[in-house]
């Protein structure tokens, strides 16, 4: 009998260890559920690239979900040449206030994804975690701190960026990040911007592995993997080898510390792919790569830092 329970017990604490991280506690508890079915809500729409009827039902969707939540939403539109020509585009952001007018209040923090699924001229391209699923992680976290911690919420700005793909060919500086550009210049002249930026892109992934780019500002990369170490899964984070081009560059050119948590898109063969008919076995961006417990991993690093950010 001994002998029986050290053979079981490392399948003791295993089951222990994801009892006690799933359970709800004061930091949020496992969100992962909820953001995977509204991952699952965004898809069902189809792709969403910038200036599509796709896109435009996703920003109605997301909007719907946050203003039910009692979050003020608005959409930050404009216009910019592509290499297709020129398209019209939309940011989604949304402020929280129990009382009084939520824009006129001065706001602590960022916490955005990018809406918009890849151009594809002839595949049906769906962005499953590149990055439906971060977009559902930005609701889910909004609906929660409204719910549960709604002085946090006033201090935060979520935003989803429209155009952070690349518009044909790879992305640039002027190619890509559209909608991150136009929003970050919105706030170069002022002199009450937020203290610091958290973007998510690609957290759901069933092998998650999320690595942040090199130059990443070093207080917000330190409280990430403090939280990490906390909620024991320093294991999914790390550090990619060098800088990467992505919507935390504008906000960090404008004086917005800005930490980029993605996945590690080099190394995953589903990344900008879209599925094949006649070849079902090749991975794709799809629902199927998606993991409710990879959702909750992420998104309970994020409730940790913005606890630690944003706490009196």
């Amino acid at each position: 009998m001994k002998n029986k329970w050290i053979l079981a017990s490392p399948l003791l604490v295993a089951a222990l260890a994801a009892f006690l991280f799933l359970r709800p506690d004061s930091k949020g508890g496992n969100l992962g559920p909820e953001a995977y079915a509204l991952t699952e809500e965004i898809l069902a729409i189809g792709p969403r690239p910038p200036g599509s009827e796709g896109l435009d039902k996703v920003r109605a969707l997301l909007r719907n979900e946050l203003e039910e939540a009692g979050w003020s939403v608005s959409f930050q539109e404009f216009e910019n040449s592509t290499p297709i020509g020129r398209i019209k585009f939309a940011n989604l952001r949304a402020r929280f206030s129990k009382k009084g007018d939520p824009w006129k209040n001065e706001i602590e923090g960022l916490l955005c994804a990018h809406i918009d699924s890849k151009y594809f001229e002839d595949k049906i391209f769906l962005g499953a975690d590149d990055a439906a699923s971060a977009c559902a992680a930005v609701v889910e976290i909004g609906k929660y701190l409204a719910a549960k911690q709604p002085e946090y919420a006033e201090k935060l700005e979520l935003v989803l960026f429209d155009g952070e793909e690349a518009i044909k060919g790879d992305m640039t500086i002027m190619n890509g990040l559209y909608g991150s550009r136009f929003y970050a210049n919105s706030w170069r002249s002022l002199a009450n911007k937020p203290r610091f930026g958290i973007l998510l892109d690609m957290i759901g992934h069933e092998n998650l592995s999320i690595r942040i780019p090199s130059d990443s500002p070093k207080m917000l990369a330190e409280l990430m993997f403090e939280a990490a170490k906390e909620k024991g899964v320093s294991r999914y984070f790390g550090t990619a080898r060098g800088p990467i081009l992505d919507d935390h560059v504008p906000l960090n050119l404008v004086g917005i510390p800005t930490l980029d948590i993605i996945g590690n898109f080099q190394y995953m063969p589903w990344w900008h792919q879209a599925g094949d008919p006649d070849d079902p076995e090749k991975p794709a961006d799809d629902l199927s790569i998606v993991s409710e417990e990879s959702l909750g991993i992420s998104i309970s690093v994020v409730l940790h830092m913005l606890d630690e950010l944003l706490k009196d």
